[in-house]
């Protein structure tokens, strides 16, 4: 019978994985990982476009967004990092971060290793919100919302991207209709996020360059797969042109 050495995953609260010879890295990986995110902040896309296909969430342009803002009944939530808000914001919109950067003054195993690999990825290291939801419904008294990100994400199926594109907007939306019980008539997803709003020529209050053409490399990570799959801005004829950025980012903006 082979013997068992030790028991991978202890340093990362996890016990009952066999440490053996045959026992990989990746093995070892997926374990730590389990541990930092017992449960998880968004589920997989599949079972949220689902979900969200089945209420209905609708899909508003921002010209219909501006309309319903300015009835006063709406809240237009910006769920981008906190930084990302401050440095530039469409007029009128609040900020209820979905993630914000990786605060490392209280480190432990669990953010070290997630700091390790977003930064492996090129991507800024973040970190969830677990109070979003209860943070989103204080922002709005009458439990209207509009979800704003930055480029959006679309629930529009195509040959490449049959469940659409996933996004923190989208995201958003399913965590008010099924954390906070908000009615699917009550929640709508801006079309082509604060890209879209720019594009349109609607107020911005700040600065806002768009990021076009960042690429995150794709990882096993589950929130590192969300990034990359949700940083594609979606543009269209017409669109205002984009001067190349005198310096490379160190880190892709999610």
């Amino acid at each position: 019978m082979q013997q068992v050495l030790a028991t991978r995953g202890r340093a990362c609260g996890v016990t009952g994985v066999p440490r053996t010879s045959s026992t990989r890295p990746a093995v070892r990986s997926l374990v730590c990982r389990a541990a930092a995110d017992k449960t998880p902040f968004i589920p997989p896309w599949r079972d949220v476009y689902n979900d969200l296909k089945s209420k209905g969430l609708r899909t508003v342009a921002p010209e219909e967004a501006a309309e319903l803002l300015a009835t006063g009944k709406w809240a237009l939530i910006d769920v981008r990092r906190p930084d990302q808000f401050e440095e530039g914001h469409a007029q009128g919109s609040v900020s209820v971060p979905m993630y914000s950067r990786l605060d490392m003054s209280q480190a432990d195993l669990a953010k070290v290793m997630k700091l390790i690999a977003f930064s492996f990825n090129g991507v800024q290291p973040i970190d969830s919100n677990a109070t979003f939801t209860k943070d989103a419904l204080a922002a709005s008294p009458a439990k209207k919302f509009i979800t704003l990100c930055e480029a959006g994400g679309t629930m529009k199926p195509t040959v490449n991207f049959p469940l659409g594109k996933p996004s923190r907007s989208l995201q958003a939306a399913w965590k008010l209709m099924a954390e906070g019980g908000v009615a699917p008539g009550d929640v709508v997803h801006l079309e082509r996020g604060l890209y879209g709003w720019y594009q349109a020529d609607l107020p911005i209050e700040g600065t806002y360059t768009p990021d076009l053409g960042r690429t995150p490399m794709a990882a096993q990570d589950p929130t590192l797969n969300s990034i990359a799959q949700s940083t594609g801005y979606e543009q269209q004829a017409g669109d205002k042109q984009q001067p190349e950025p005198a310096q490379k980012k160190k880190w892709f903006n999610f």
